[in-house]
């Protein structure tokens, strides 16, 4: 990609910068340093998504609490968001941890759930999987809901699954498949060492939907949408790094329908 190309707007659908409610930024001054970060690196809209961790809360009750807290939490961060020029746009989300179909069944109706007012849900399923978790998929999609899977290049799929099949089949019942931009450079082969190679994989078989930053704020390495956008461009894939840093995360934001555009299979430089 030549220098003087202009960046397209990125928009960011994960990461966790709402201060003070996980293990992301600890304070808002932490939370704007990453905003700025991230705005000179492109981002342009931005939705933050604290944990929601639904084994842990063990009631309607206690959902609702860790919901009002987060939100207060946010409010404070679009606040000083407001106050300083150069940032991002900024809403309000959640990565929710939904191991089973009951856990996510206890938040699909709710109206304040949801990636930055959408019907859009993003989900993990824990690192290590439990089987597919098809039924979580279907739980989500049958309430009317939109599922997007958070960073399945890093999960530990049981033995016998392949992985892509697994994939494959989480977007033929319609979820979308949310790979991080650090898993391009190899980020996570601490964690998860298979991870940059599955996320190149997902884009070589037309699995990458988004990529976001799953940025931590930075108290933790962080991750670089630019050097993500930059690594597929050089692969000769900057069209699939517009749609899935750009348009599809844009579309589920508007509740719009998210175009197939992808080939069924894919190879590195398709765009050439």
């Amino acid at each position: 990609m030549p220098a003087a190309d202009p960046l397209p707007p990125f928009v960011d659908l994960h990461n966790h910068l709402v201060p003070g409610v996980d293990d992301g930024a600890a304070t808002v001054a932490e939370a704007l340093e990453a905003l700025r970060t991230l705005y000179a690196e492109g981002v342009r809209t931005l939705v933050a998504t604290p944990h929601l961790l639904l084994p842990h809360l063990g009631t309607d009750g206690a959902i609702g609490r860790e919901l009002d807290t987060q939100l207060r939490a946010f409010d404070g961060l679009a606040d000083a968001v407001t106050r300083e020029s150069g940032l991002p746009a900024v809403g309000l989300g959640q990565e929710i941890w939904a191991p089973d179909a009951g856990a996510i069944r206890r938040v699909v109706a709710r109206t304040d759930v949801g990636l930055g007012g959408s019907s859009a849900l993003l989900v993990e399923f824990g690192f290590d999987l439990r089987g597919t978790h098809a039924e979580v998929v279907h739980a989500a999609l049958s309430a009317g809901r939109r599922i997007v899977i958070a960073h399945p290049e890093r999960y530990h799929y049981p033995e016998g699954l392949d992985p892509l099949d697994v994939m494959r089949r989480w977007r033929e019942m319609g979820a979308l498949l949310q790979v991080n931009s650090g898993s391009f450079r190899g980020h996570y082969r601490v964690q998860r060492p298979d991870s940059e190679a599955l996320a190149w994989a997902m884009v070589a078989d037309g699995l990458v939907d988004i990529v976001a930053t799953d940025h931590h704020g930075p108290r933790r390495a962080g991750v670089s949408p630019l050097e993500a956008f930059t690594a597929l461009a050089a692969r000769g894939e900057r069209a699939l790094a517009e749609r899935a840093m750009v348009e599809r995360p844009g579309a589920v934001l508007r509740d719009e329908t998210v175009e197939e555009t992808d080939a069924a299979v894919r190879s590195p430089g398709a765009d050439g």
